[in-house]
């Protein structure tokens, strides 16, 4: 072994033996199995998540989350328990006229799912299904594997299900559209593996809202894929509500490509869950995009809460502004790593990062990285980072008008963190945010008023 593979091979651990039982188990289970293009497909992802193994701290965007120890654990493929509409219907964001996808545990709810009556040029398919009646074309679409990513790998040999959204040039879907995702804890550990693709065409418009909620504590890990192709001019409203319950684990990867003069909006909240990583990677390959990131995450108890952002200027003109928040309590620990490349060709770029953490324990603890990586000449770009304590003066301020310390620090705190609840486009999600925001609070009780 030459000396890279080894620096290499000392980053990462080997998946445990469980791995490979529960892929040769599940083979003969999974969407696609009487395909070849789809085994092949499968195995070659498995092969290289084995070689490849589980990143450690010692790989630099994995550094703050020890990642091995909540996933390099026997687990099996999660079955579907059984779910019923009133369990979920609390959950419908989006409008009564919004379609929505329903996922228990990484699997299709058909009978609560409901996406009939598009408009011309809008497709909207279970991913699952696609791998079973239409597997020659779904290796195709799904394409070959890009640079090697271990649970990105490994949702590829596991995928069960998930959604394919492709609007065609000129394509507009009025209402949004929910892809709700709910996970139901067990007593041993389990593992589900959904996927969403989404393509826009030139000057499509689409309203995604991606909700995952924890309907019952206990071990399960929900390690989802996301690919995002937006055309030239194609617009997506992209809000992201996550409230895992207690035992929960989530790795999300979100790819995203966008043309010339494409927009991107997505805010994302999570306000729940043991250990959560949600890593982006966004490419601006067109000329005047607009790409916008909103986040807020409020980790409590000893939860653990890890953002990465990567941001690539690829053409001239483009612009981006990354907006981030962070309340930490007890004993839980928070990460935000965002990075932006401005390549050589990318001049004009407007990018902006900001991530402002407050701490409300001694024993919180936040990690910080904002980066710039810039290889053009005409550029405006900044990033900042702050972490402290409630503002004094403001607290002085709320008790001389009344208000004990303990109501005043609540107030202080939720205003904090709805900064960026706000930005949710979609009422329902806010008020859904803002609910957990009350919840998760110290002395929250008393700001019922202002949901």
């Amino acid at each position: 072994m030459n000396a890279p593979a080894r620096a290499i091979r000392s980053r990462y651990v080997a998946p445990i033996p469980a791995f490979a039982d529960a892929f040769t188990a599940a083979r003969s289970s999974l969407p696609g199995k009487e395909a070849p293009a789809i085994q092949d497909w499968r195995q070659l992802h498995f092969d290289r998540f084995l070689e490849t193994g589980l990143p450690t701290p010692r790989v630099e965007q994995w550094k703050y989350t020890n990642i091995a120890r909540a996933a390099n654990v026997p687990m099996a493929l999660a079955t579907r328990p059984n779910v019923g509409l009133g369990d979920v219907q609390r959950y419908f964001t989006g409008g009564p006229l919004a379609r929505r996808l329903i996922f228990v545990n990484g699997h299709l709810a058909s009978e609560l799912s409901h996406v009939r009556g598009l408009p011309q040029g809008v497709r909207v398919e279970s991913l699952g299904k696609l791998l079973q009646d239409e597997p020659e074309w779904s290796a195709r679409a799904l394409g070959g594997p890009a640079e090697p990513h271990s649970f990105a790998d490994l949702n590829a040999a596991f995928l069960q299900s998930g959604a394919w959204i492709e609007l065609g040039d000129g394509a507009v879907l009025e209402h949004p559209l929910q892809l709700l995702f709910l996970t139901v804890g067990q007593p041993a550990a389990v593992m589900a593996h959904p996927r969403i693709v989404v393509r826009l065409g030139k000057e499509a418009r689409l309203h995604l809202i991606e909700t995952h909620i924890g309907l019952a504590p206990g071990h399960c890990l929900t390690n989802l894929v996301g690919h995002y192709e937006l055309g030239e001019k194609a617009r997506l409203t992209h809000d992201r509500l996550q409230l895992g319950s207690a035992g929960t684990s989530f790795v999300g990867l979100n790819r995203q490509r966008l043309a010339e003069r494409a927009e991107l909006k997505q805010t994302l909240a999570t306000l729940g869950g043991a250990l959560v990583r949600n890593e982006t990677d966004l490419h601006l390959v067109g000329s005047f995009v607009e790409a916008q990131l909103n986040g807020v995450y409020m980790p409590i108890g000893e939860e653990h809460v890890d953002n990465v952002i990567r941001i690539h200027h690829e053409a001239p003109d483009g612009h981006s502004d990354q907006f981030y928040k962070g309340v930490m309590d007890d004993r839980a620990h928070a990460a935000f790593a965002g990075k932006i490349i401005v390549h050589q060709d990318a001049q004009r770029t407007n990018a902006f990062q900001r991530n402002d953490n407050l701490l409300l324990s001694d024993d919180a603890e936040i990690s910080s990285k904002p980066e710039l990586e810039i290889y053009a000449d005409d550029v405006k770009c900044s990033h900042g980072a702050t972490c402290g304590e409630l503002d004094r003066t403001a607290l002085f301020y709320l008790r001389s008008r009344g208000l004990d310390r303990a109501q005043a620090e609540s107030i202080l705190t939720f205003a904090f963190a709805a900064e960026v609840i706000e930005r949710f486009v979609d009422p329902a999600v806010r008020k859904l945010a803002r609910e957990c925001l009350v919840a998760r609070t110290p002395g929250g009780a008393g700001l019922s008023d202002l949901l």
